[in-house]
């Protein structure tokens, strides 16, 4: 019985962790619309702002999959989009003329840069304070 009653603890404690998540996600939506962004496309403009902007900030596209949490495919449509948009550019890899590297764009930084206090205010309303 001890062990069926872990059990549902564990399942209760999940499914709060999903909910969570969810209002979360919908909360960092509604307030990145505002600038033309989803979520995703703010984690992926986050993944590339935060690197070194003296040199341009590139990932191969395999290195922004493990990063965020998309499949390949997703990701390269999400890739096409903002590049359509003007807020990266992708090129081919200097070092593997098969892989595609992505860099954000002057714009694209600007973009993330007016969305990211909302969007860690966002974090900070909703998700619990540990």
């Amino acid at each position: 019985m001890t062990g069926d009653k872990g059990a549902r603890s564990l399942e209760a404690e999940w499914r709060e962790i999903l909910a969570v998540h969810a209002r979360t996600a919908c909360e960092i939506d509604r307030e990145l619309h505002q600038y033309g962004l989803g979520a995703s496309d703010f984690e992926v403009l986050d993944v590339l702002a935060g690197g070194d902007a003296e040199d341009g900030c590139s990932f191969r596209v395999q290195e922004l999959a493990d990063r965020v949490h998309l499949s390949q495919s997703a990701l390269s449509r999400l890739v096409a989009r903002l590049e359509k948009e003007g807020l990266v550019d992708r090129g081919i890899c200097s070092e593997d003329r098969r892989g595609v590297r992505v860099a954000i764009t002057g714009t694209g930084r600007e973009r993330y840069e007016k969305a990211r206090p909302g969007h860690l205010a966002v974090l900070e309303r909703m998700l619990p304070k540990g």
